[in-house]
């Protein structure tokens, strides 16, 4: 706070009396107390300059009488109002963004479901939760495999025995034992062709019960039979087809079987110790197939990511007994995000894959990529769906409702300077030049840049309006125009 000097109180009373009450009074409340001296020194140098013009003019009028001529410069500087010198610049059309507006929720661009390979083992240990960001091969949880390696180390041992006998000198086989093992041949090629003859009937009851299947689908979508019914031969097809690769299956143990037996008949025909050995060879040949097996049981016991991402959900907990094709965690591979907006048919077609767009919640805005544009559209509501990829660093979490604008090209409006629109409240106006005068206009704004804004009602293009200056002004006040 400054204290005003008497000399400062009469170039007040000055300039005050000079500009009138009214005028004084506007032109004071919008100067700071900073400004006050420098304001009341120009002030002061417009008035000495306003009186002696009208001195020099009155003087040539009166000859000497000065008095007279004094008194009548003194009333021509109250009753005249103060004018403003404005600049001005004739409203414009011109090329604005058009934007799109686009909303949605956040979700994963590949969601990714990590699931038990195991059936019937017990959860022992968790080694991630939610929101971790996990590498591609990390332990995510561990299932119980102490029976499966109890059997393996059984397995092991009895393969160790069997490569020792495989070296042993073997007595030859007597006539019986050949002649059972002739025996066991037979009846293993006889199983062979068992076997074939049901993998050629499943077969053929696979291809009826797809044929079914499918029929029922359509009569389904025609309404011509239950929802049940189409279940159920589905049901029949899938029966059909695992009946069928258990016959495969069960047709190629066989087979080996018989190939087994029929190199134990051989070397037994033969005889000798070179033939035990093969046959000890086989017999460790498939202990170790059953060691293989058994070490495949157990690696996915241990529960790993097939990829990196960001869990979003744990569903695994110690003591839970999976099964198989269960799920245990869902990861948000590479922790990629996307927005999914649903757009009208119209829109559609002016978008395209590598366009930015600029999207933001109620916290942060972040610019995101059109990745991918929906080849159809919705037959009901003609929509269809624009992808647009979210920045990992982005701090948007699945399931947020975020908002987004699409620039898809330019659009004309109305321009006037940026600088011209004042504020009042919620209220936007400008001030339009008229016969001397500054006329008041409410106005609507769109979109602002640095230079220039959009007005969408309340002028008209060629108007003049006000830019430099216009803060100083009133409704109607005089103004004059700058050379």
């Amino acid at each position: 706070m400054f204290t005003t000097s008497r000399k400062e109180t009469s170039q007040t009373e000055i300039v005050r009396e000079s500009l009138g009450i009214a005028s004084w009074q506007r032109v004071r409340a919008g100067v700071g107390q900073s400004h006050k001296k420098w304001f009341l020194a120009g002030a002061l140098s417009l008035v000495a300059i306003g009186g002696l013009s009208a001195f020099t003019y009155t003087h040539s009028l009166s000859g000497s009488d000065t008095g007279t001529g004094s008194a009548a410069s003194t009333a021509s500087a109250k009753a005249a109002p103060p004018v403003v010198t404005v600049t001005t610049e004739a409203a414009k059309i011109g090329q604005v963004a058009s934007n799109l507006t686009v909303t949605g929720s956040v979700s994963a661009i590949d969601p990714l479901t990590i699931a038990s390979q195991a059936a019937g083992l017990s959860i022992v240990q968790v080694l991630a939760e939610e929101g971790d960001y996990v590498r591609k091969g990390q332990v995510l949880c561990i299932l119980d495999s102490s029976i499966l390696q109890a059997q393996l180390k059984g397995m092991e041992a009895h393969m160790v025995g069997s490569r020792a006998s495989a070296q042993k000198a073997v007595q030859p086989n007597r006539q019986e034992d050949i002649a059972g093992l002739a025996a066991a041949y037979q009846q293993a090629m006889a199983d062979v062709q068992q076997r074939q003859a049901m993998v050629t009937q499943m077969e053929a009851s696979l291809v009826n019960a797809r044929s079914n299947a499918r029929r029922y689908k359509d009569l389904l979508k025609e309404g011509a039979v239950s929802q049940q019914e189409a279940d159920n031969h589905s049901t029949d097809e899938v029966t059909a087809f695992t009946n069928l690769q258990g016959a495969k299956e069960q047709f190629s143990a066989a087979k080996f079987f018989a190939e087994q037996s029929h190199n134990k008949l051989e070397m037994a025909q033969r005889g000798g110790r070179r033939e035990d050995i093969i046959v000890s060879e086989a017999n460790a040949d498939e202990t170790a197939a059953s060691v293989q097996q058994l070490r495949a049981q157990i690696e996915p016991t241990i529960v790993r990511a097939p990829d990196e991402g960001l869990i979003t959900k744990r569903l695994a907990h110690i003591g839970d007994v999976a099964s198989n094709g269960e799920a245990l965690f869902e990861i948000i591979r590479k922790g990629q995000l996307e927005l999914r907006a649903q757009v009208t048919q119209s829109d559609l077609s002016r978008l395209r894959p590598g366009i930015s767009a600029a999207l933001s919640d109620s916290v942060r805005s972040v610019k995101g990529t059109i990745f991918q544009i929906s080849p159809t559209v919705d037959s009901a509501t003609r929509l269809g769906t624009v992808r647009i990829a979210i920045p990992n660093n982005s701090g948007f979490k699945p399931g947020m409702f975020v908002q987004g604008s699409v620039q898809i090209g330019q659009a004309d409006a109305l321009l006037v300077p940026n600088s011209s629109v004042l504020a009042d409240g919620d209220s936007n106006y400008v001030f339009v030049y008229q016969n001397g005068k500054a006329k008041k206009q409410l106005v609507t704004v769109g979109s602002r840049t640095s230079e220039s804004a959009e007005i969408k009602n309340g002028v008209a293009p060629g108007d003049n309006v006000i830019v430099a200056g216009a803060g100083f002004l009133e409704d109607n006040d005089i103004v004059a125009l700058s050379k």
